[in-house]
């Protein structure tokens, strides 16, 4: 590794974000950037060489500028001699964020990367290639260049016990190349006060980061370049400690890759249960604010409030309030005043649950399908049913989804709730379970033995109706297992293309079975193939086979990426040491009935092409989101398009 003196604050050269591999199609020719570099009809039998045909250059981590690398063209027409053209041909380079190209001169712009050189002359191109790797040294916490000579000089430590251990990120894990610096974190073992932590991808990338500190922060300025320079492309993280002993003790490696994807402009909008409110969270700013309402039911010390749900634009709001009375409310954006105003206010006897909006309400209606128990005694007879209404007044709109759900299959049942409204509008997806076999303990809220079933559904404007489809279940429950332990499927929600749907699978009764019991820990998030009913259970996302981390709550990013989708949901995974069972933070967390750990936020990254086809888990290792409070729980995690400005 070439050294480079980086302290704490880093003055690195301004790069933009764009920047790839080699991939890129743009280049910089006659028409200036981002234009091919040579777009005239070749002559026949012409022909430009490149020399050298691949060169590669460094490019420091703390901005120094790299020497350029020198390239010549030689054309050469057809029955003539070569001829040394460099200086008379147009040169660009195919990613010009890598390097800029001036008769020849390629001189690289501060971030690693692969691209062409191209040189055009009389309507010939030829092009050579330029490996630009990413080196240097970031010195943290008062750290000098002395401490990376300890390093290279100490011996191996002989007991691999003593080594420290990667606790995130996962290995594994695929980030969004917008997302905000990460902290890597890890065990401390033996005398190991000082560490360095090394990012390597082959010709790539070469960097380390050198502190005394247990978590690594990434210094966002070093962040923003090194994700520039590796999209797509694997990198190894690693962790080695030294002590008074001046002996080296090695971490294992992890793998991450900071994909060209990114994350669009987009909220998630979460129940935060250890303080009774509503938030705001913005994956990319890493931000948390409360949601702003003029809702007199939603301000502070009202009772419980959850359930809630989220237009697909991002401009309606559906929530429960007063707890189990399940009394029905929802908000509308306004605009004028940047805040969700009351429309539907709650009150006593006029209930509901989880509802989903009609996303083609602008060229159709305003409608929301919404989840209507029946007030009930915990545990006795009663169902729900899904109910047409206007959002603004709860009126009801003519359907006939009760005509739809009693087609349904009588042992998968007529209960019906949880709705979600794909993003084209064409079809409905929701939950099915037995109620009159099955006494859940809220009716409207809690379900055993739930199956996923979908309806198509479409708009008749002549008589101001939605017609649903005959039901088609897309993931059965088995009563034969009994309510118990058997498989129980809930909390549906389709993908922006509308060709998958995930859910949550846990063993028995969610969330609870009676008021008594511990809360049921075993939830799995899981995508059906809408096209072939292929069902995946994340192991990979999510918490996999016999893990208690209640992961639940699926929630989908509005838009797709070119390779990924983006799924949010909750759960009690340990981030690090920073949250964990044992941690401090955790200790302050509102838990309840058999809670480990404060549940929060996560990510997997969804590999598209395995979706669509064949039998491999499409997720990925997931990640923590951002701006987060360690000390706080959320659940229900519903991701929409934003609406709100950015918090200043």
């Amino acid at each position: 590794m070439r050294r480079s003196l980086v302290f704490f604050a880093l003055a690195l050269l301004a790069v933009p974000l764009a920047a790839c591999s080699g991939d890129d199609t743009s280049a910089s020719g006659p028409g200036g950037p981002g234009q091919d570099a040579g777009t005239d009809a070749e002559p026949a039998g012409a022909e430009i060489r490149v020399e050298p045909a691949g060169a590669t250059a460094t490019v420091d981590i703390g901005g120094a500028a790299a020497p350029p690398v020198t390239f010549r063209a030689y054309y050469r027409a057809e029955g003539e001699e070569e001829i040394d053209v460099t200086d008379q041909a147009t040169w660009g380079a195919q990613t010009s964020t890598i390097a800029s190209v001036t008769a020849g001169s390629a001189q690289p712009l501060g971030i690693g990367g692969k691209t062409q050189i191209v040189a055009s002359f009389q309507g010939t191109s030829g092009s050579g290639n330029l490996t630009v790797q990413l080196t240097g040294e970031v010195f943290l916490g008062g750290l000098g260049p002395e401490i990376s000579d300890a390093f290279d000089v100490a011996g191996q430590d002989p007991d691999a016990a003593n080594a420290p251990l990667l606790e995130y990120p996962q290995d594994g894990v695929v980030l969004p190349g917008n997302l905000p610096p990460i902290e890597a974190q890890w065990s401390q073992a033996s005398d190991s006060n000082v560490y360095r932590v090394h990012l390597e991808s082959p010709e790539l990338l070469d960097v380390a980061f050198f502190t005394t500190s247990r978590e690594l922060l990434f210094p966002p300025e070093a962040w923003s370049v090194i994700r520039q320079s590796v999209p797509d492309a694997p990198l190894t993280l690693t962790v080695e400690g030294l002590g008074a002993t001046h002996l080296l003790r090695s971490s294992g490696p992890h793998t991450l890759t900071i994909t060209a994807d990114t994350i669009d402009e987009s909220a998630i909008y979460v129940w935060q249960s250890s303080t009774g409110t509503f938030r705001v969270l913005d994956v990319i700013q890493g931000t948390d604010i409360a949601l702003p309402s003029n809702s007199p039911q939603l301000g502070a010390g009202q009772p419980c409030s959850g359930c809630h749900r989220i237009s697909r634009d991002g401009k309606r709001f559906a929530y429960s309030y007063d707890g189990a009375n399940f009394q029905i409310g929802t908000l509308a954006y306004d605009e004028a005043t940047q805040i969700f105003a009351a429309k539907i206010a709650p009150t006593p006897g006029v209930r509901g649950t989880y509802a989903s909006f009609n996303p083609l309400e602008e060229s159709t209606r305003p409608a929301m399908l919404l989840s209507v128990p029946d007030d009930v005694a915990q545990n006795s007879a009663g169902t729900v049913r899904l109910m047409m209404v206007d959002p603004d007044t709860n009126a009801p709109i003519a359907s006939n989804i009760a005509e739809t759900t009693l087609q349904i299959d009588p042992a998968i049942g007529h209960g019906t709730l949880m709705p979600d409204w794909s993003p084209k509008g064409d079809f409905v997806v929701f939950v099915a379970y037995n109620s009159d076999a099955t006494y859940v303990r809220e009716v409207g809220d809690d379900v055993a033995l739930g199956s996923i079933v979908e309806a198509s559904v479409a708009y008749n404007a002549s008589t101001d109706t939605f017609q649903f489809g005959a039901p088609k279940v897309l993931v059965a429950a088995d009563p034969a297992a009994g309510a118990d332990a058997g498989h129980n499927h809930f909390l549906p929600t389709i993908s922006p293309d509308g060709s998958a749907v995930a859910f949550t699978r846990s063993a028995g009764y969610w969330s609870l079975k009676t008021q008594q019991s511990l809360l049921n820990l075993s939830g799995q998030v899981m995508v059906v193939r809408r096209s072939d009913g292929r069902a995946f259970e994340l192991s990979g996302g999510s918490s996999g086979p016999g893990q208690v981390w209640s992961s639940t709550w699926p929630q989908w990013a509005p838009s797709l990426g070119q390779r990924y989708a983006w799924l949010a949901y909750a759960s009690e995974r340990p981030y690090g040491h920073r949250l964990t069972p044992a941690s401090y933070e955790n200790s302050l967390c509102a838990r309840v009935q058999g809670q480990q750990q404060c549940k929060q936020l996560w990510i997997t990254a969804i590999d598209r092409d395995k979706l669509a086809t064949g039998d491999i888990d499409p997720s990925a290792a997931p990640f923590w989101i951002p701006g987060q409070t360690l000390s706080a729980q959320y659940v229900s995690p519903q991701w929409t398009k934003a609406v709100l400005p950015a918090p200043q």
